[in-house]
């Protein structure tokens, strides 16, 4: 079939907050050079028809056409290059076309050598990239992911949690996400950890979950024991240093928050709300959300599971751990209403989702609960 005079097609997929490249091997002028994989576009076809049909040929893959990134940049040969931002429907892109393919960070655009034509197109698509994918889950907000890391906004609590994920790092707990740095637009830059939340929007914790978080809690706090954080440190929602018998808690610890690789956690995340506190609390949150006890599940299947979480744990007693709980969560409504008050934008977010005045509501209906869960507790 006759080609289009002057017009060939490439295209931009974007996979988490990453940009595909794909290295020429013909002509020999261009070989070696990196591209926006496409092709001409045939005399009567659609040019996004052409697309799609070119990426199939070179890369033996699906994509949904998005958008035409504007301007156009001349070739050799009377063409014209149009670029269009592409998502990637279907298959694993394979180089059959090409001698290799590369996923790049918006860090990593300048480390390949583009063909003329593509570079402006792809200088224009370092700020997109930059903005990432959205992580799924979470009403805090602002978290995104960009390859293999996880990008997040920063606050004045920044350098304490990085001081704690180093400790731990150091002291070789399993399931924390290292601290890669800051990116330009002021960032946290964590590793991602790989892997499905064990529970979110409703779903059932199970209970291999309940127990791989009790385990991994108390490895967590036994890693913990030992950090001291300097005093000139923040926190998220508390300014001071420890106390006597305290220690850094997660304050976070969630089904939401676990990463789970069928029935192994493999990670904890969302550190920003650390601080100090007591083992007690931690528990307490865990059962809150693991139970879960902000639901009604039965006075019978809530003693249970509580009971699995602690013996999990090891050592703690499910009824303290109840006891626990009403005050824990109390204290978290009043956190999240004090940083709304003071414009914190984790915890402006959060209003979103009728925070706190949900969680109140909830602690309110545990309380009635309550007497009937002790009671199955014996």
């Amino acid at each position: 079939m006759a080609t289009r005079p002057g017009l060939a097609v490439a295209a931009a997929i974007v996979l988490h907050g990453r940009l595909l490249a794909a290295r020429r091997t013909e002509p020999a002028a261009l070989a070696g050079s990196w591209e926006l994989p496409g092709g001409k576009v045939d005399t009567g076809e659609d040019p996004e028809r052409a697309l799609v049909r070119e990426l199939g040929e070179e890369l033996d893959c699906e994509v949904e056409v998005l958008r035409r990134l504007p301007g156009e940049q001349p070739l050799t040969g009377g063409h014209r290059l149009w670029v269009y931002e592409c998502r990637l429907d279907a298959g694993e892109p394979q180089p059959l076309e090409h001698d290799a393919l590369r996923w790049l960070a918006p860090e990593e655009l300048a480390d390949v050598a583009w063909l003329p034509a593509d570079q402006p197109f792809v200088n224009a698509l370092r700020d997109r990239l930059l903005d990432g994918e959205p992580m799924a889950g979470g009403n805090v907000g602002g978290a995104v992911r960009i390859g293999s890391t996880v990008r997040r906004p920063t606050g004045p609590w920044t350098p304490a949690v990085h001081a704690l994920l180093a400790h731990l790092g150091a002291a070789g707990l399993d399931g924390v996400p290292r601290v890669l740095g800051v990116d330009e637009r002021g960032r946290e830059v964590l590793t991602y950890v790989p892997g499905r939340v064990a529970a979110q929007d409703g779903e059932t914790v199970r209970d291999v979950d309940v127990q791989q978080l009790g385990e991994w809690l108390r490895r967590y706090h036994a890693a913990v024991l030992e950090f001291r954080p300097p005093a000139v440190l923040r926190w998220r929602t508390v300014d001071r240093p420890l106390e006597a018998g305290e220690i850094v808690c997660h304050h976070d610890v969630a089904p939401y928050n676990a990463v789970m690789d069928g029935d192994r956690l493999v990670g904890v995340i969302d550190w920003d709300m650390a601080g100090p506190g007591r083992p007690l609390e931690d528990l307490s949150f865990a059962a809150w959300n693991c139970v879960p006890l902000h639901a009604d599940v039965g006075a019978a299947e809530s003693a249970r599971r509580l009971r699995l979480l602690c013996s999990a744990y090891g050592g703690a007693e499910p009824g303290a751990v109840l006891a626990g709980v009403v005050p824990r969560i109390e204290t978290a409504v009043a956190k999240i209403a004090a940083g709304q008050r003071a414009g914190d934008p984790g915890m402006c977010n959060l209003a979103a989702v009728g925070e706190p005045e949900r969680t109140a509501k909830a602690v309110a209906r545990l309380r009635v609960r309550l007497p009937a869960i002790t009671a199955e507790l014996g």
